[in-house]
């Protein structure tokens, strides 16, 4: 129909990334102000926020079981999250773009 059902907002700057979970149960949504937010997919309710880059996110992912995320920034890291909890588990630095 063209129509939005639903339009969810908490971040400071501009979305740069969205990404549904594989299993369709949350949204995740990057932006400039360095933060993913994680969303129920359903019911649009806001669930976390994720916080530990210093410059803004490109882009982000959900792993195919949908247990991690990976966002990755222009800090030059990509940081690795549990989709659930938030917690931080790993960085991966020296990413570079040629």
């Amino acid at each position: 129909s063209g129509e939005c059902p639903q339009t969810l907002e908490g971040h400071s700057r501009v979305v740069t990334s969205v990404a549904f979970s594989p299993d369709s149960a949350q949204l995740a949504s990057a932006s400039w102000d360095k933060t993913v937010k994680i969303w129920d997919a359903s019911s649009g309710e806001y669930l976390q926020t994720l916080e530990g880059h210093s410059r803004w996110i490109n882009s982000m992912a959900f792993s195919p079981d949908s247990a991690r995320l990976a966002s990755a920034s222009q800090d030059k890291t990509v940081k690795i999250w549990d989709a659930s909890s938030g917690e931080y588990l790993q960085t991966l630095e020296g990413i570079l773009r040629n």
